[in-house]
């Protein structure tokens, strides 16, 4: 089942029927894995469970989701959790805290986890298509390579 994902489509340059041809037998290859089934792990935080429960759905209805992306799925699960976690510590306990030995302000050391964790959720969700620079750059890939209906080609074609 051939759905319509355009990620090889809408290069500047000119292609070979034989480019053209792999790039088609490439985008054929992402349907060929075996479809994504597997449920989140028991070991998953509740809050990662259930973002894998909630984007998994979405996201099978455009792409072609396959076992292959399960690891960064739990990758982008995981930090998703992270960030989440990390906010209640900060809104429990500011973004600076004091610390016990000197006294002095420092920052809360959750707000370093939840910057490295934003950083790991956007590395993940671009690599999953789930970004909207990615979808954008996927519907303009589709729009470029879509013909504009002819009425003289349907009637010769007819």
């Amino acid at each position: 089942m051939t759905k319509p994902v355009k990620l090889f489509e809408g290069t500047k340059a000119h292609l070979s029927n034989e480019e053209k041809a792999q790039r088609e037998d490439a985008k054929k290859e992402l349907f060929e894995h075996e479809e994504l089934v597997s449920t989140p792990p028991d070991w998953l935080p509740p809050s990662a469970k259930s973002e894998f429960l909630r984007i998994v759905p979405v996201m099978k209805k455009d792409l072609p989701l396959s076992e292959t992306d399960f690891g960064l799925l739990i990758s982008y699960c995981l930090a998703f959790s992270r960030i989440k976690t990390a906010e209640g510590e900060i809104r429990k306990f500011g973004t600076f805290i004091t610390n016990e030995n000197t006294g002095q302000k420092q920052p809360n050391p959750a707000v370093k986890v939840q910057s490295q964790a934003m950083k790991d959720l956007k590395a993940s969700s671009s690599a999953l298509g789930m970004t909207l620079e990615s979808r954008a750059k996927l519907a303009l890939n589709k729009a470029k390579n879509e013909k504009p209906s002819d009425p003289f080609e349907v009637l010769l074609n007819g």
